[in-house]
């Protein structure tokens, strides 16, 4: 129970938290629903006097409240931090993204839903993890995002046990050996976040999913390369996060194939139109992972340059374990 003797300061937070809780522009307050929630809530008795110097130093403060004055029902929080339709955004994406714990996504979708009104929650009552079996059993992922950033701000080396799984469904250490890297950025590609580090004594960069990691720390040893010897922003533009230096490749696709392109490439990517309804597309990226994603669209997409990705893909074709 709260002390009798409130500040003002202590009245106006109350009152946010009751406009915050309980009002959105569908369901206004009455001078009498805020009283009543003073004391239900906070188990306070409050006058009207003192209701109206906290919404006017909410508005003072530069909280967008609506007032009888201005709708004639009554008070309600007109805008909060996020809209509905942005937490409804933001909540889908932490469902689908599997490096994130299936504990800490809860506690995200909580707090996300913590700066809507009790209302506005009701939206989400439909929404859930659609394959939870594949969130990540690590649960030092945002640790370890704490340490990463951490050492990148401070351009040290970190050590970390690269997990990976085994037949039977669990996390082992994939080596006695701890990894020791030069971290440079963190990236999130195909529902995975990556760091983008140089391994030991390596010069090509590499990419480790941060949920596979494990007893991660910063060490006293700087960077082996500086951040500005190295192009993040090319290293970024990956496929499936493999890394490899970039080249540049030519696809011949399918016009029914555009959607698809754009969608792993982007608008930056050339395009050559022709009237046999085809186009040729044209990027730079690291070939391995742009090999691995025209598996995926063999109906669609020929990979014309260069000549050794294009005898890759025919070998994976004939070695397929269909036989066919």
């Amino acid at each position: 129970m709260l002390n009798e003797k409130l500040t003002d300061k202590a009245n106006t937070l109350c009152l946010y938290r009751i406009l915050a809780q309980y009002s959105d522009d569908e369901h206004v307050l009455t001078m009498r629903d805020i009283m009543a929630r003073y004391e239900a809530d906070y188990s306070m008795k409050i006058d009207r006097r003192t209701v109206y110097s906290s919404i006017e130093t909410l508005k003072k403060l530069g909280y967008d409240v609506s007032d009888y004055e201005e709708n004639r029902r009554g008070y309600y929080l007109r805008t909060r931090l996020f809209e509905p339709s942005e937490v409804r955004l933001m909540m889908d994406a932490v469902y689908s993204l599997n490096s994130i714990p299936q504990k800490q996504t809860a506690d995200l979708i909580e707090k996300l839903q913590s700066t809507c009104s009790i209302h506005q929650k009701k939206l989400y009552r439909h929404l859930f993890a659609s394959e939870p079996d594949k969130k990540t059993p690590n649960r030092s992922v945002f640790f370890n995002i704490d340490v990463l950033e951490t050492a990148i701000a401070e351009r040290k080396m970190v050590e970390f046990t690269y997990m990976q799984y085994g037949l039977d469904k669990r996390l082992h250490a994939r080596r006695k050996e701890k990894y020791a890297v030069s971290p440079y950025s963190m990236v999130c590609d195909n529902k995975k976040y990556y760091l983008l580090c140089l391994k030991e004594g390596k010069e090509e960069l590499s990419f480790y999913r941060i949920d596979l990691m494990k007893d991660i720390r910063v060490t006293d040893r700087p960077l082996e390369v500086s951040p500005a010897k190295i192009d993040l922003g090319t290293a970024r533009k990956t496929v499936y996060a493999f890394s490899g230096s970039p080249v540049d490749i030519v696809l011949r696709c399918r016009n029914s194939a555009i959607g698809a392109v754009v969608d792993e490439f982007g608008t930056g990517v050339k395009i050559e139109t022709s009237t046999d309804g085809c186009f040729i597309a044209k990027l730079r990226a690291a070939p391995q992972g742009v090999l691995y994603w025209t598996m995926q669209y063999l109906n669609e997409v020929e990979i014309l340059e260069p000549e050794s990705m294009r005898r890759k893909a025919i070998e994976m074709i004939k070695n397929n374990p269909y036989g066919a």
